[in-house]
C-alpha cells in the first residue's frame, strides 16, 4: 500500500515537473532572446538596412508616375547609416515601452540633405515651367518632405512598433513582457520545489528519484522538441502573409530563431532524462547483484 502511494504521489508530481520544465524553459528563452540587443543583433545578421534601403528605392521609384519626382531625389540622401540610426531607435523604443509600458515618443534625425534635394528639385521644375514660388508651391515642398519622412519611417520600423502602439497592443503586451523575470522566478521556484518533493517522496531509494526525473525529462524534452521540429521542418513561419518585405523577413528570422531556442533547450531537456534512465537501470542492475 505504501509503494503504490508512493507511485500515485511520484507520478503526479513527475506530470506536474513536466509542465514546470516546458514553462520554466518557454520563460527563459523569451526573457533571454527577445530583447532590443538580440532584436538588433538580428537585423544586423540579415543585414535588414540593406533590405529597407532596397525596399525604400523601389517604392519612390515606382511612385514616380503618381508624384514626378525621381526616386533619387530622395535615395541619393538616404544611405544604410541613416537607416540603421531610424531602425534601430525604433526597436529601442518598442522595447523600453514594452518593459515601463508608457509610450516612447520618437524624433527622426533630419536628413537637410534629402530637404535640400527635395527643394531643389521643386525650385528648378517651377523655374522651368514658369510657375509662381507662391504659397500653394511652399505646400507642396513642405507635404512632399513630411510624406518622405513618413514613408521612410514607416519602412525602418521593422518591429511594428506604430502599429502595436495604434492597435492598443503594447499595454497588453507590456504586462507580461515586463513581468518576464517574476513569472520566471515563479516557475523555476515551482520546478526546484517538485524536485525537492519528488526527492523527498522517494527519499528510501535515489534510483526511484533518478527514475521519476528521468521520465519527466524525457516527456518534457519530446513535448518540447517535436512540435518546434514540425515548425521548423515545414517552414511553418514562411506562410504568415505580411506586406513590407523587410518586415516579413525580420518577424520570420526573430520566430525561427525563438523555435531553435526553445527546441535546442528540450532537446537538452531530452538528454538529460536520458541520463537519468541510464543511472537509474545501472544503478537498479547494481542493487539487484548486490
Amino acid at each position: 500500500m505504501k509503494k503504490l502511494s508512493t507511485y500515485l504521489v511520484s507520478l503526479i508530481l513527475s506530470v506536474m515537473l513536466v509542465f514546470a520544465v516546458i514553462a520554466t524553459a518557454l520563460a527563459a528563452v523569451v526573457r533571454t532572446n527577445v530583447t532590443a540587443e538580440k532584436s538588433i543583433k538580428l537585423s544586423e545578421r540579415i543585414n535588414i538596412y540593406s533590405s529597407v534601403k532596397g525596399e525604400l528605392q523601389k517604392y519612390f521609384g515606382n511612385q514616380y508616375n503618381t508624384t514626378g519626382v525621381p526616386a533619387n531625389v530622395y535615395m541619393d540622401a538616404v544611405d544604410e547609416d541613416y537607416i540603421r540610426s531610424i531602425t534601430d531607435a525604433y526597436t529601442n523604443a518598442l522595447f523600453t515601452s514594452l518593459e515601463s509600458g508608457d509610450v516612447v515618443l520618437l524624433e527622426t534625425p533630419p536628413n537637410k540633405t534629402m530637404e535640400n534635394n527635395i527643394e531643389n528639385f521643386f525650385s528648378e521644375y517651377a523655374d522651368s515651367n514658369g510657375y509662381e514660388k507662391d504659397e500653394v508651391y511652399n505646400k507642396k515642398v513642405a507635404a512632399t518632405t513630411r510624406n518622405a519622412y513618413h514613408v521612410i519611417e514607416n519602412y525602418c520600423d521593422v518591429y511594428k512598433y506604430g502599429t502595436i502602439m495604434e492597435h492598443g497592443i503594447l499595454s497588453k503586451a507590456s504586462k507580461v513582457y515586463s513581468n518576464l523575470g517574476k513569472i520566471m522566478a515563479v516557475c523555476t521556484g515551482a520546478l526546484i520545489f517538485l524536485v525537492i518533493l519528488l526527492i523527498l517522496v522517494n527519499i528510501k531509494g535515489i534510483s526511484g528519484t533518478l527514475y521519476w526525473l528521468g521520465v519527466s525529462a524525457l516527456i518534457a524534452g519530446v513535448f518540447g522538441t517535436v512540435p518546434t521540429a514540425y515548425l521548423l521542418g515545414v517552414n511553418y513561419f514562411d506562410s504568415f502573409v505580411i506586406k513590407q518585405p523587410q518586415v516579413f523577413r525580420t518577424f520570420t528570422s526573430a520566430m525561427y530563431g525563438l523555435t531553435e531556442a526553445f527546441m535546442a533547450v528540450h532537446i537538452a531537456v531530452l538528454a538529460t532524462g536520458v541520463i537519468f534512465i541510464v543511472m537509474y537501470a545501472v544503478l537498479n542492475r547494481l542493487s539487484k547483484k548486490i
